[in-house]
């Protein structure tokens, strides 16, 4: 479990029977007996159950982009191809 604010984040470890134990929480700062909200982060619930990355992208850049992207690899792709060449033999 992580929690996070405007002055840091920190990383704390829930044990086994679901607590986290004190001394974790006193080098933050917390006393005994505080309240603390916990919230979870999505991106990283999605990130731990994703087995691939096929499709992490979608959506996120453009198709145009990405055109000129797969043109410039085109172009200079001989260029790559000769220098791995010179360098591996």
């Amino acid at each position: 479990m992580s929690t996070a604010d405007a002055a840091g984040s920190w990383e704390l470890v829930v044990g086994p029977e679901g607590s986290v134990p004190a001394e974790q929480l006193a080098r933050l700062g917390v006393a005994p007996g505080a309240h603390l909200r916990v919230v979870s982060n999505p991106a990283s619930e999605s990130t731990a159950a994703r087995k691939s990355l096929a499709g992490v992208l979608r959506d996120r850049i453009d198709d145009a982009a990405l055109d000129r992207f797969d043109a410039a690899l085109a172009a200079n792709r001989q260029e790559r191809i000769a220098r791995v060449e010179e360098t591996c033999g």
